[in-house]
């Protein structure tokens, strides 16, 4: 077999990697000079190399009932917002617009049973979309899908990993609430989204989705594009772990986009001192 690539011989010219290597060298042996050479002045901390933005400390705000009350809210309403801009796609079979209307409404009514009970802890309801999520997670997602070459395909991939983020919220924060109200109402929305994600698989691939081979040590199916198919039940226990999203046209390699979804942190609370956004 011919190598596509051959190794340059001994009268090649230096290289890009050679370069780099004798430049690192280069570089090093400055470096050394530098901080050796008598008179040094200026900054005493670790050098550098590259940029990197500074980092945004989370703020110190307390987290009280109302501010997890506010971030399921949050949350809820995040996810009404992407399903309203995937029904306006238009690229949903009759069946799924249908079965998402009907996660719109649901979580709708979860949102506003979890803005009564903050304001009975003592908070301001919120009624806005997580801009945290919005930023970082929704806005690319939706750009992803938008340029993909199964927009269908990618929404359904999409709910099914939303209704799993929206449970393990309720799921983790059920077990940070403190009054008995609260976490019924967390452990009931937590159980309705998991019913959620379980029938979107089975919604798109049918009876062959209702369990995942690898709960049973079983090599995991692919769909249609050579992705791996959803499952109703996709481990022994419910998880709150993070959640992995592959979606978008393939590059040149066959690699298409993937995505991290993890429950709010401190760094995405809807904190009583913010004021709302919408």
């Amino acid at each position: 077999m011919t190598n596509r690539f051959p190794m340059p011989s001994n009268k090649t010219q230096m290289g890009r990697r050679d370069a780099l290597r004798v430049g690192g060298i280069a570089l090093s042996l400055g470096a050394i000079v530098a901080a050796c050479g008598n008179g040094r002045e200026g900054d005493q901390g670790p050098g550098r190399v590259g940029y990197a933005p500074p980092i945004t400390e989370p703020p110190e705000y307390a987290v009280d009932d109302a501010v997890l009350l506010r971030t399921v809210s949050s949350v809820e309403n995040t996810i009404v917002a992407v399903y309203e801009e995937a029904l306006s796609l238009k690229v949903l079979d009759a069946e799924t617009v249908t079965l998402i209307e009907q996660l719109i409404a649901d979580h709708q009514a979860i949102s506003e049973e979890m803005g009564t009970l903050t304001a009975v802890a003592g908070g301001e309801a919120w009624e806005c979309t997580n801009s945290w999520m919005m930023d970082r997670l929704v806005e690319p997602v939706m750009e992803t899908i938008a340029a993909s070459d199964n927009q269908a395909g990618d929404l359904v991939s999409l709910a099914v990993s939303l209704e799993s983020l929206a449970a393990a919220t309720n799921q983790t924060f059920a077990a940070q609430l403190s009054t008995t109200e609260a976490r019924s109402a967390a452990i009931a929305a937590a159980s309705i989204e998991a019913r959620h994600a379980a029938f979107l698989p089975i919604v798109a691939y049918g009876t062959d989705a209702y369990i995942d081979p690898a709960v049973l040590n079983q090599e995991v199916d692919e769909d249609a594009v050579g992705l791996p198919q959803w499952y109703a039940v996709p481990s022994t226990f419910g998880t709150t772990g993070q959640i992995t999203l592959v979606i978008g046209a393939p590059d040149e390699n066959g690699t298409r986009t993937t995505y991290f979804l993890q429950t709010p942190a401190a760094n995405s609370y809807v904190y009583n001192e913010l004021e709302p956004t919408c």
